[in-house]
């Protein structure tokens, strides 16, 4: 059985503008989106739409959902891949130029770096509420500044 969906209902003008974009070129997640749409204002039940357009009804459902929350602009909108990024640009400078420094005039007592170590110190510090050794390493990796070496331990 399927749920009943609350989406509202699509304008006459955003018919007119569906009908526009479904005319030129879209990526095909775009084109579902304006399918998913046009079958919804024509009343078709979100399970049906799902069986047409080949994709799950929960797909259907976020679709509609999407609609309700952004109109129009959520056939166009650009598809977000993977999760968001969870440190700031600010977290990574600080991260890059305390690596720089060696640890001794930090008042540490060892001479440079390891990823145990660094982890340990932002954690302390509170830089970052956590980061893994592998992420850790492959930020530095990535770069920020040449001379951010580690030594994996």
């Amino acid at each position: 059985m399927s749920r009943p969906s609350r989406g509202r209902k699509v304008r006459p003008h955003e018919l007119r503008k569906l009908h526009r974009l479904l005319e030129g070129p879209l990526h095909g997640w775009q084109r579902r989106r304006a399918e998913t749409l046009l079958l919804h204002a024509a009343g078709v039940s979100a399970s049906a739409i799902a069986r047409l357009v080949e994709v799950h009804p929960h797909t259907t459902y976020a679709d509609l959902r999407a609609f309700r929350r952004q109109g129009l602009g959520s056939v166009c909108q650009p598809r977000r891949l993977g999760a968001p990024p969870r440190l700031t640009p600010a977290q990574r400078a600080a991260i890059w130029r305390l690596a720089e420094t060696p640890p001794y005039e930090l008042g540490l007592p060892y001479g440079r770096w390891s990823l145990s170590k660094l982890r340990a110190y932002l954690l302390r510090r509170r830089v970052l509420p956590a980061i893994s050794r592998e992420h850790l390493r492959r930020l530095l990796k990535k770069g920020g500044s040449p001379s951010a070496a580690c030594s994996a331990s």
